[in-house]
Order: structure tokens, then sequence, then C-alpha cells
């Protein structure tokens, strides 16, 4: 009997086991806790989808420390020539703060766009940022103007750059939600991403006697030092103002996510870890809306967009447009800003610089492309009409002009290379084009 007993309660232990082994991934996910972090800012950041899965104080403003370094990093790959010169003057080396990170250069010195990138990026080095400031912009001054500008293009509506490297100004502030848009946007790049993924860089031609041969990445995921499975990239902060700040992208089965951690004592690692575990395991699931700002409480919903989702407008919904978005004239419009939403009448509205389109339900189009007097445009998760590159659920790219509308039957430069869009809107990859030019995998043209 008791040995009777004894094989029916081992049994019944293996049987639990086994269902507890079989429960679906997905069940799971659905079930994931937010994780306890000690950065007072944080958020988790769906690239695919354009969806925040987490916030922690996401809109509240912190010193980013050398994080800023990435719009930095934006603005020179999409401004400058790689095989350019940086001619280093005193106002880019000089009065920096007192332990600042250099690499170092001095005046006089020179060095390509290309190390001067790798510089910044890597060695975190100050006065290579100034630099590089100086040689796209003018002045640090007017490169931190370019910065704000392109940051409000990027929806990061609580940011504001001084400088181009981070250090210690009082005006100088951004929140995670924001870092998390320019960090997202930096990474589509691939000069951008190679750059931030690679763990040592060795200088071809540095014109300075003072500065090192090579570098190396200080973001520890990034070299592997912790190890962390699908990290493609990343930038580190530090300054006794800022605390530890930390930026990680990292992809997944197809999945991209974009980490930001601010005002960290020393568990900047950890946090992003926890956080990247947490937004994999609900993106897997479909992705979420944040149903609290600020303690991560979240429900499950799928809102990612899809090229299918494309469809006719009635009329009603068409007729006040006449024009792209940019080019709408006043007189068809009322004088009010509205966000999404909010107009109780259909048509393109106008907020703080970003276009929203109210459909004839009044509701505001998200998450979907409509077609709007023959032309097609894409709604972010937030209601904005896209510009620039966006990736559908197939993986399929698109690309949307300034005026919102998307690119068709035509070639696209971006970067130097060359992209073709079809006539759907899709960017052609391994294939010819309609005028016989051969694309490779990538898409781009091979000549």
């Amino acid at each position: 009997m008791r040995l009777k007993k004894i094989i029916s309660t081992g049994l019944a232990i293996v049987l639990s086991i086994s269902v507890i082994s079989f429960v679906p991934e997905c069940i799971v996910a659905y079930a994931a806790t937010p994780p306890s972090i000690g950065a007072q800012g944080a958020a988790v950041y769906n690239a695919n989808t354009g969806e925040f899965l987490y916030e922690k104080n996401g809109d509240t403003q912190f010193a980013p420390a050398s994080i800023t370094k990435i719009m930095t990093g934006l603005l020179t790959v999409e401004q400058a020539n790689l095989d350019d010169t940086v001619y280093f003057k005193s106002s880019a080396v000089a009065n920096l703060d007192s332990g600042a990170t250099t690499l170092p250069v001095r005046a006089g010195d020179s060095m390509s766009v290309r190390d001067a990138l790798y510089a910044m990026m890597l060695k975190s080095a100050n006065e290579v940022s100034n630099g590089l400031a100086e040689h796209i912009g003018g002045s640090v001054a007017g490169f931190s103007n370019m910065m704000n500008n392109r940051a409000r293009e990027l929806g990061a509506t609580h940011t504001n750059f001084v400088n181009p490297n981070g250090l210690n100004n009082q005006n100088h502030k951004t929140t995670a939600k924001d870092m998390a848009l320019i960090a997202a946007e930096a990474f589509k790049n691939p000069t951008f991403r190679a750059v931030a993924g690679s763990g040592s860089y060795t200088f071809t031609a540095t014109n300075s006697k003072s500065a090192p041969s090579s570098v190396k990445m200080h973001h520890k995921m990034v070299t592997g030092e912790i190890s962390y499975d699908g990290v493609i990239g990343g930038k580190t902060g530090y300054t006794k103002s800022a605390g530890n700040t930390l930026v990680t992208a990292a992809e997944r089965n197809g999945i991209r996510l974009v980490v930001v951690v601010l005002k960290c004592s020393g568990t900047h690692y950890d946090d992003t870890k926890k956080l990247l575990d947490y937004g994999f395991s609900i993106a897997s699931s479909g992705g979420i809306n944040i149903d609290s700002k600020d303690t991560g409480r979240a429900v499950a919903k799928n809102q990612a967009v899809s090229a299918k989702q494309a469809q006719n407008i009635t009329m009603a919904d068409s007729a006040k447009v006449e024009l792209a978005p940019n080019q709408i004239r006043t007189s068809v419009m009322k004088s009010e800003n509205y966000g999404p939403g909010m107009a109780p009448d259909v048509g393109w509205k106008e907020n703080n610089g970003n276009w929203f389109y109210i459909k004839s339900d009044n509701t505001s189009a998200r998450a979907e492309v409509l077609n709007i007097n023959g032309k097609k445009y894409w709604f972010d998760a937030d209601g904005r009409m896209a510009r620039g590159w966006r990736q559908d659920t197939s993986g399929s790219w698109y690309y949307m002009e300034d005026s919102g509308a998307m690119n068709s039957s035509s070639w696209l430069k971006y970067n130097g290379l060359w992209y073709y869009l079809g006539s759907d809107g899709k960017m052609l990859t391994n294939t010819t084009t309609p005028d016989g030019y051969a694309l490779n995998s990538d898409g781009v043209w091979v000549s």
C-alpha cells in the first residue's frame, strides 16, 4: 500500500511537471510581470510596431550624459561624408568638464569623419563630439539646433540638447521615451548600426600624436563582457549628476527592441537585461499598450501595422483634403490645433508639428495605412502620420516622403545607396527592377 502511494504521488509530480513544461510560451508571456528596476526613468520600445511596451517615468526629464552622442551619431551619418576630414579647433578640445573622457586629440589634429564617429561612439570622446558638431553644424550651438530640430521630427518633444556630448548643463535634458525614439531611428541606419555594434575599432589615418591607435566599446553588453543574446548595439553614459545612463538595442526573431534606462546607481546593466527579457516576452505575444504610466502595468494588445490594413476611405473623409499634409491651405482647416481623436470633423489635423487624420467615424487613424485622394499614408500606433522608413509585420519595408505620401514605382537614394519601391510601395529585394537593374537581398542596387 505504501509503495502504491509513493508511485501514485510520484506519478502526480511527473504529470504536474509535464503540464508545466508544455504551457505555451505565449500564455506565459501574457502573464509576464513588469520587473522591479533601480533606474529612475526607463522605457522599452518595440521598433517594429512603434509601441512602448514599458515605461517608468517615461516623460520625466533627466540628464542623459553621453547617450546624447546617439543623436550626434545619427546626424553624422545623415549629414556628413564619412571620408571627409574633421579638423579640430581649440574650441572643440578646450573647456571640457574636469575628468571628461577624451580620445585625446589636440587643436590642429585631424581625422576622417568615419574615425571620429567610432571614437565618439566607442570611446565616448567628448572633444571628438565637439569636432563633429563644428564640422557639420559650423558651431556647437548651430549643431545643437540641428539636434533639437531632428528630435522634434521624431516626436521627441520633451528633449532639449545644448551640446553634442552630454556634458553637464542644467538645460540639457531628455526623457526615456524620447531617447528611445531617437535611438530607434538611429538603429535603422546601417552605418550607425555597424558603428554602435562594434566591440573595437582601429584607426586608419589619424593625424594626432596623442591619439591611440584603437579604441574599445564601453558598452559591456555589446562587447560580450555581460552576455545577452541578440544585442546589436548601444551607448553608455555617466556624469555625477546624470548617474549611469544606458541605451541598448537588441533583436530576436525579427523583433527589435530599444531599452533606455536613466538616472541609475550601478544597476544599468541589470535593469536593461530585465527590461529586455520582459519586452521580448510581451512582444512575442503581440505587443501591449501601457495601461498606467510609470507603473509598468500593461494589457496585451496587438497594434502592429500591416500593409494588409490599407483601405480606401470614403469621399466624406477626403473631401477637405486637396493636397499633401504639409501643403494644406489654411482655408480648408479650422484655426485650432487638434490632437488625435479630439476633432468632431474629419480630415487632416495638426498638433505641435505632427499630422493626424480623423476618419468619418470621428476616430483617429492609428496603426494603419489609408488611401487618401489616391495616395497612401502610413499612421503609427500613436496616430502620427509617418515619415521615412517603416516595416510591416511581414518584414517588408516602405518609405514615406516628407509630405507623408508613400513612395511607389520609383527609385530612392538614401545614405548614398539606391533602392527601388514597387507599385505597392514595398521595397524590392533580390530581383530586377522594371527598368532592368539588379537589387541585392538588402534592396540595394548592385552596379
